[in-house]
């Protein structure tokens, strides 16, 4: 009679467990991820193709005082090759410009993981942010820039501003 009681507290106290902890871990994702072998720095390996279209650049000077690692993020984004940076960068997108956020995942492919932060943002709170001053890099469609007037919201003595023309493919 004892070890029943001991077996089925045994048994309980594993689907206790297993219901506690398994539910959640299934729920995020955790055990597909164990069970597929993908790790995080994977996905830096793998560099994008940009996507056709124009698109801006705003660079906040006051975020980087070193010039010549100013002039290099200024030829990362004119799309050249460039030397490796040891300069790590937060990199803001609309919320509704899908355009932007290919060409932001596209140059975040081709840096090391972790280097280059993409966050969304609202596209009232990011023209706000830039016009204060208060980013470290923008990056938005032509279209959606031109759309909201983005010119009125930079003054470029203290932003750089990059303009790319769209590259049309075929």
């Amino acid at each position: 009679m004892k070890s029943m009681n001991g077996l089925r507290h045994v048994l309980i106290v594993t689907a206790a467990l297993l219901v506690l902890l398994g539910i959640p871990l299934y729920l995020t994702g955790t055990i597909q991820r164990w069970l597929s072998g993908t790790d995080a720095i994977s996905s830096a390996t793998t560099v994008l193709d940009q996507p056709g279209g124009g698109y801006v650049v705003l660079i906040n000077k006051e975020k980087h005082t070193n010039a010549k690692n100013l002039e290099i993020w200024q030829h990362f984004f004119a799309g050249e090759e460039v030397d490796f940076l040891f300069e790590d960068i937060s990199c803001l997108i609309a919320d509704t410009d899908p355009s932007g956020q290919e060409i932001a995942e596209s140059f975040q492919s081709r840096l090391p993981a972790n280097q280059m932060k993409i966050r969304k943002e609202d596209i009232t709170m990011l023209l706000s942010k830039a016009d204060h001053e208060k980013f470290d890099v923008i990056l938005l469609s032509e279209e959606l820039f031109t759309a909201y007037k983005g010119d009125a919201y930079v003054n470029p003595e203290r932003v750089v501003i990059l303009k790319e023309e769209g590259n049309e493919k075929s």
